[in-house]
């Protein structure tokens, strides 16, 4: 996976919370809940123990679409933590009876919210979905949004989106310009690669320059090998180390070697 900065709820809802429910150990940890029914579990997310609201969480996951309903029904009426939370579950759900209640989420008064139901909506596999991303991203005025809605569009699986990615890789905000990268790294067509490698070369961010190598590399992109030879004498050691590894993926082992010498240097 490329890397990338991750930043923590400041709702008072525990950390661990968005990371599980972004996908880190859903599996292995739902399989140790006990199974009870979906309203004790929704009732469970306004408890003050954080543990109590994580496995609550975790069985709303595991009861599916079942637990869409009556958690919108709860949800829209509830408290910012409540809403965020609900979010999470119902783009990890990924039922599109909840795209109403996201979009709704999505121009909420609180931000985290609003964040959150971005990235569900990624989830939804829907064009109409990735329309509304897509406007976001290339319109909304607050870049964490912007930032947001194109990571969502990036594990939306539509290549229709890679156009508005490439665009957005001019975004004046480098955080939404580094998750662009990122995006059009799983949404990877002949555009994006050429974009990509005009990030990598021409981006005047650190972060940015280095997922674009990274991504380069992962993708075996041949075209990219001489721009990768230049990243060798980025200002950056991270983004020359970054390189050197992608030239190793594609075989130019004497430019891994010289990398390495001038990293031996640099110290």
């Amino acid at each position: 996976m490329l890397a990338g900065p991750r930043r923590c709820c400041r709702l008072g809802v525990c950390r661990t919370v968005a990371m599980i429910l972004s996908g880190i150990g859903v599996l292995v940890v739902v399989a140790g809940c006990g199974t009870r029914d979906v309203g004790s579990a929704i009732g469970d997310l306004s408890s003050p123990d954080p543990e109590v609201r994580l496995h609550a969480s975790y069985e709303l996951i595991r009861h599916g679409s079942v637990a869409v309903e009556p958690l919108i029904d709860y949800a829209t009426t509830g408290t910012d933590s409540l809403r965020y939370i609900s979010a999470q579950i119902l783009g990890r759900i990924g039922d599109r009876r909840a795209r109403g209640t996201l979009k709704q989420f999505a121009e909420d008064r609180n931000e985290h919210v609003r964040r959150a139901a971005l990235l569900a909506l990624g989830n939804m596999a829907d064009p109409g979905i990735v329309d509304y991303l897509v406007a976001t991203l290339l319109e909304d005025a607050r870049p964490d949004l912007r930032a947001a809605a194109a990571q969502s569009l990036g594990v939306s699986d539509d290549t229709l989106a890679v156009p508005a990615l490439v665009h957005a890789l001019q975004d004046t905000a480098s955080s939404v310009r580094k998750q662009a990268v990122v995006a059009l790294h799983r949404l990877w067509t002949q555009q994006a690669e050429g974009a990509v490698t005009r990030a990598l070369t021409e981006d005047r961010v650190e972060i940015v320059r280095f997922v674009a190598a990274q991504a380069l590399g992962q993708h075996r992109a041949v075209a990219a090998r001489d721009p990768l030879r230049m990243a060798l004498r980025d200002s950056s050691v991270w983004v020359r180390a970054e390189a050197a590894r992608s030239l190793g993926m594609l075989g130019d082992a004497a430019a891994e070697g010289d990398a390495e010498d001038r990293q031996r240097v640099d110290e």
